[in-house]
């Protein structure tokens, strides 16, 4: 048990084809909480066995998907194995490549009880910052942010929630997952809220130069860059992006409004500047068209093919 008493706060992450980064970030997490899951969405790389091993052989509880389900089915199958095993009051979720700094869970425990105690309705806390980049805020309130549009990785959520609105959505397999269930806790009416302390050393994508002709793009002084997405995670943003509108557009427009023009912004340095901005419009038109047909799951043989044949 940790200093907590009765509170039984668990954890659960999600890995892929991990590299041994995951052995310090889940010795990081497992030191805070009273049960840690890691669940391996069947990784295609040999080397992956061998880092589970490790773990094992360290006392955390591997568990194996039969099938590349995506993240948002990993971790449910983490939260359902802690819920039965366990019975947490709190259950924590991580990627594979986030580390909390230490007294993580402390703080987001002193942020759901200062609000509750304010009488809000938290459906989970996010952290404050990865990387040291702040986490947006819709607002703050008796000294309480309310997150915008936070990442997945370090919430830490009541199981009452999960009682009350369901866990992650599955369809979507990656991307949006996040933003998805945050709309879906607010359309509840809880809050969803950032957790003072809360900070996450997380990897982050690959980001490259804005350039024209060859020359670096600046702004205000500094070198103007963008985060870069492979064209299957192009597909997968559009796709869940524009399921997430269609769902929630009527019970939080204005939420939905906020982050299509971050995410348009966004979007626009990446077609503008991507080395591989045909194959990315392909991939957002063909996620447009799954969308509207009310697809979901993984994307599909023939499209990974089509963007392998490019």
């Amino acid at each position: 048990m940790t200093e907590r008493g009765q509170r039984r706060i668990a954890a659960v992450i999600a890995a892929f084809n991990p590299d041994d980064d995951l052995l310090a970030n889940a010795a990081a997490i497992r030191a805070q909480v009273d049960e840690l899951v890691v669940v391996d969405d069947c990784s295609a790389d040999p080397a992956a066995a061998g880092i589970f091993a490790r773990l094992q052989q360290q006392g955390v509880k591997v568990l194996a998907m039969p099938r590349n389900s995506g993240i948002a089915a990993a971790l449910n199958r983490g939260v359902e194995e802690l819920e039965a095993t366990t019975a947490p009051e709190f259950i924590l979720t991580f990627d594979q490549d986030s580390l909390p700094v230490a007294g993580y869970v402390d703080n987001a425990l002193a942020s759901y009880d200062l609000a509750t105690a304010a009488g809000r309705r938290v459906g989970f806390v996010s952290a404050e910052s990865f990387s040291g980049h702040r986490v947006p805020a819709l607002g703050k309130s008796d000294g309480l942010a309310e997150a915008f549009d936070p990442m997945q990785s370090g919430f830490f959520i009541p199981v009452s929630t999960f009682a009350a609105i369901g866990r992650f959505e599955s369809g979507f397999f990656i991307d949006c997952v996040d933003s998805e269930f945050t709309a879906r806790a607010r359309a509840a009416g809880y809050s969803v809220l950032i957790g003072a302390g809360c900070a996450v050393d997380h990897r982050l994508g690959a980001r490259l130069p804005a350039t024209l002709f060859g020359r670096p793009l600046r702004l205000k002084g500094s070198a103007l860059s963008f985060n870069y997405y492979s064209p299957f995670r192009m597909y997968y943003i559009v796709r869940n992006g524009t399921t997430l509108i269609r769902r929630y557009w009527r019970r939080n427009p204005s939420w939905l409004l906020r982050r299509l023009v971050e995410e348009s912004k966004a979007q626009l340095l990446r077609f503008a500047f991507s080395p591989d901005r045909g194959s990315l419009a392909i991939a957002a038109w063909h996620g447009f068209l799954d969308s509207s047909r009310g697809r979901e799951g993984q994307i599909s043989n023939e499209l990974v093919n089509r963007f392998r044949a490019r």
